[in-house]
């Protein structure tokens, strides 16, 4: 099922327009008018006039996880990223599924592939931030070499490169050993 995307920017039916639309038919009397007044569909009006409610949630599907069990989540992913562990798509559905196992959370998950969906991804990225990519690989012993005094030492020779040859800008190039 794809991300659920709404057809107009129109504000969600709450209990304020719902005491709206009762004033304006208590002066009109017309439902229509009071629908096309409020930008709320005439047979949404109708419905709602009738149960005398406001709806509680958007549809039929509702948060697993809540959003200290997201935050939580998203936190774990930020620190293996900070620790230049990478997080594949599948991989961060998995945890999702196992977190939610640990914690006995009954929700809608592909049981065979014991994952969430692509869809509770994508809108977790969004509410906390994330950027999943795919991981490109780094030995261990250049990760372990990157570090400020070498970054500085570098910077340092550049510098002082660029202040002895006096070479424009147009003229200075990066390039590593795969390009030779």
């Amino acid at each position: 099922m794809a991300l659920y995307k709404p057809k107009s920017d129109k504000m969600t039916f709450t209990s304020e327009r719902m005491e709206e639309a009762k004033r304006i038919l208590e002066a009109s009397g017309s439902k229509r008018k009071a629908g096309n007044d409020l930008g709320i569909n005439e047979r949404t009006l109708r419905k709602r006039l009738q149960a005398g409610t406001v709806p509680t949630s958007l549809g039929q599907f509702n948060r697993v996880l809540t959003e200290e069990m997201e935050k939580e989540l998203a936190q774990h992913c930020k620190d293996l990223y900070s620790m230049l562990y990478g997080l594949t798509w599948k991989h961060i559905m998995k945890v999702d599924f196992e977190y939610a196992g640990v914690n006995r959370v009954a929700g809608r998950f592909n049981n065979e592939k014991k994952s969430s969906g692509k869809d509770w991804l994508k809108s977790v990225c969004k509410r906390h931030t994330l950027s999943v990519r795919n991981p490109e690989q780094c030995s261990v012993a250049r990760a372990m070499d990157f570090k400020e005094v070498q970054v500085k030492r570098f910077y340092n020779n550049l510098k002082s490169c660029c202040l002895e040859t006096k070479f424009p800008a147009h003229r200075k190039f990066t390039m590593d050993e795969t390009g030779i």
